[in-house]
């Protein structure tokens, strides 16, 4: 009876270290293009939520931009 225990333990392991393998360890981070960042924050205002771009200078915020925003600030509307 003292090699089943140590029979199941090594077929969790071998069944741990198999689904290890399906995630991933890091993930690329990459600027979305425009298009769809004006998508999202069209998404996002349906939703209630209120999209500013602050990367103007001494952060002055707009909430119409034509370009990419370095610093995009979302809050629910009420607030």
């Amino acid at each position: 009876m003292g090699s089943r225990p140590l029979a199941l333990c090594f077929l969790l392991l071998l069944l741990v270290s198999f689904h290890a393998h399906d995630f991933p360890r890091c993930a690329d981070a990459r600027p979305l293009p425009f298009e769809k960042l004006q998508r999202y924050v069209g998404v996002l205002g349906s939703l209630g939520i209120v999209c500013r771009c602050c990367d103007g200078e001494a952060g002055e915020c707009r909430s119409r931009w034509e370009s990419t925003c370095a610093k995009l600030d979302c809050h629910p509307s009420k607030f």
